[in-house]
């Protein structure tokens, strides 16, 4: 859903509506359905992510069609947990080159014991990484040798 709406930003000159980054979606996997992650609706599921800090709605053109963006900025708490992982993705790149995604939580553990991605309505770190990813924090590459995503710091 983000990659799909930063994509749409990028590309589209105007506001993203909720039905342009519903097709979009479904042009990318066929198969989508907001059912299968429990909602009735594709607003419903919007809403949701609203609600989670993940987007932000506001009245479309049509009725029952919002525009569809990310929030300005994120909340103080996430924030910081951002530039823990900033902190942290930095300090093992210098060291070793970039790190693995694998990793990267039990060495966020390691500076603050209370990190956890659940606290900021992430259902896992993945998720966690890539809301970091899509707000310019890291960048991530899937690399075949490794079998994971490797981090760095986003330029």
């Amino acid at each position: 859903m983000t990659r799909t709406l930063s994509g749409l930003q990028r590309s589209t000159s105007g506001a993203v509506q909720a039905s342009m980054l519903k097709r979009a979606i479904l042009r990318k996997d066929p198969t989508f359905s907001e059912s299968d992650y429990g909602f009735r609706s594709f607003g419903e599921l919007l809403a949701n992510l609203e609600d989670r800090k993940v987007v932000e709605l506001s009245p479309g053109t049509a009725a029952g069609d919002p525009e569809v963006g990310f929030p300005d900025s994120a909340g103080g708490e996430e924030e910081e947990a951002f530039d823990l992982l900033r902190k942290v993705v930095g300090s093992v790149e210098k060291r070793s080159g970039p790190p693995a995604l694998s990793g990267l939580k039990d060495r966020m553990r390691n500076r603050d014991a209370d990190f956890s991605e659940k606290r900021f309505g992430y259902s896992g770190f993945l998720q966690f990484a890539k809301a970091a990813r899509t707000r310019g924090v890291i960048e991530m590459d899937w690399d075949d040798e490794a079998g994971d995503y490797l981090v760095r710091l986003a330029d």
